[in-house]
């Protein structure tokens, strides 16, 4: 069993070179929030996705349906991929799966649907609601952008979320479940 690509989407970049190459210069990638509403909040600094690494990715159609945590998995993914060397149109997609988790899914888009309930009715939630937020959307979106029909999964443990779902994507390899695994997790 090997690892054969990495993908990243941090605080520190939209990709594993420039995730590593500021590590390695000592940067952080924890910064103070300057949003209005963080004032009334007793934490007031986050490790943020940088500004610019999504736009574009996906047509804005489809990035309306999704929250960023979606977006941020499908983009690690691409980059995994593309990483590993794979061409997808060659392997048993049925022996290929994902295994990607998530801590609490899309919070954002909840508390935007929430707020929508409140101020405009049932009416003017989105029909995108639930498909768009979910933690197990991560891992069916990249199935479906890479066509793996394999395992599909998302174990959903907390900040241990990324490393149990790694762990179990090698369980399903080492059982002979599946001879490709894309696993890891994501967050917003």
């Amino acid at each position: 069993m090997v690892v054969t690509g990495l993908g990243m989407v941090t605080s520190l970049g939209g990709c594993v070179k420039q995730t590593w190459s500021q590590l390695l210069a000592g940067k952080s990638g924890i910064a103070s929030l300057t949003d209005d509403y963080v004032a009334k909040l007793s934490t007031q600094f986050a490790g943020r996705v940088p500004a610019g690494v999504l736009p574009g990715f996906l047509n804005p159609k489809e990035a309306r349906r999704m929250d960023e945590f979606i977006q941020f998995s499908l983009l690690a993914s691409q980059e995994a991929i593309q990483d590993s060397g794979l061409d997808v149109a060659l392997i048993d997609a049925e022996r290929a799966g994902v295994c990607v988790g998530s801590g609490i899914g899309g919070i954002e888009s909840i508390e935007d649907q929430h707020n929508v309930l409140l101020e405009k009715g049932a009416r003017k939630v989105s029909p995108f609601f639930v498909p768009g937020t979910i933690t197990n959307m991560a891992a069916g979106n990249i199935s479906l952008m890479w066509n793996l029909r394999g395992p599909n999964l998302c174990i959903t443990t907390a900040c241990a979320a990324g490393t149990h779902n790694i762990g179990m994507a090698a369980r399903l390899i080492a059982t002979g479940e599946a001879d490709l695994m894309l696993a890891g997790g994501a967050e917003k």
